[in-house]
């Protein structure tokens, strides 16, 4: 398994570009709470600060499970670096049809109104992504969606990819349904300020592999991730949870779900 070291090392991530998120890094519930004409300015301008810090921690997040997870392959050598963009607000408030998100990014994804265990989707964003080589040179563009489901203050962001470079899934398989495996994965995900130095604790809880250590936060941040992804003919699936309330049965439960609306959706 690649080791787990500084996330913005691993991504060649420079402080210019850490506001960039990953395929799966927009937070439209934060966005949703804090975005509130009738609030006074005062109270607005404190929500906002509130929305940005976790905005980028859903950044940070995903973007390391992106580096820790997946590895990708072009035709010309290793995808060094996966920077995305959304729009800061919901691009789809509603559950797009399949023409409508086709039009937008170019091929359809799966459309899942809710989850068997009652997850439903609230919101969505066009994702614009682009794979660069070691030197920043850009090897592959493409767009992507990701839609957030809700239940009971709870999110799951369901993530969809297609791309040309070759992608390899990391860890183990926690599931394989008829001929598709779905892994799992989870990490500790420690976030701290640019100038922040580890301690003796820190340091070795890096070097055994309990602790991910991201840089950009205000503060000093635990985030507990896990995440269930699994490729079909050339797409790729991915469900992710940051402090969620899921376990991880329940996460891969969801991701059988989507297994087998992938299979119909190419048949």
């Amino acid at each position: 398994m690649k080791q787990k070291n500084d996330l913005f090392e691993e991504l060649n991530i420079n402080p210019k570009n850490r506001d960039v998120c990953s395929p799966f890094a927009v937070d439209i519930q934060a966005i949703k709470r804090n975005v509130n004409r009738t609030l006074d300015s005062a109270y607005t301008e404190r929500k906002t600060v509130i929305m940005k810090s976790k905005k980028k921690t859903a950044c940070i997040a995903l973007a390391a499970t992106l580096a820790l997870s997946v590895t990708a392959f072009a035709a010309n050598g290793l995808v060094s670096n996966w920077f995305s963009s959304s729009s800061s607000f919901a691009d789809y408030k509603t559950l797009p049809t399949a023409q409508q998100v086709k039009k937008d990014i170019g091929y359809t994804p799966i459309l899942i109104d809710s989850f068997a265990n009652g997850y439903a989707f609230q919101d969505g964003n066009i994702i614009s992504n682009n794979l660069t080589d070691e030197n920043g040179n850009s090897i592959e563009k493409f767009k992507s969606v990701s839609f957030d489901y809700e239940k009971d203050g709870d999110i799951v962001i369901f993530a969809q990819d297609k791309y040309n470079s070759q992608a390899e899934l990391q860890d183990s398989v926690a599931k394989t349904v008829g001929d598709t495996d779905i892994y799992y994965y989870s990490y500790t995900n420690k976030v701290v300020p640019a100038d922040y130095e580890l301690t003796d604790a820190d340091k070795a809880a890096k070097a055994n592999g309990d602790l991910v250590f991201s840089y950009g936060s205000a503060e000093v941040e635990l985030n507990e991730i896990q995440s269930a992804t699994f490729v079909k003919d050339g797409m790729q699936y991915q469900l992710l949870q940051i402090n969620g309330k899921l376990s991880g049965d329940e996460l891969v439960k969801m991701a059988e779900e989507l297994v087998k609306m992938a299979e119909e959706l190419v048949a």
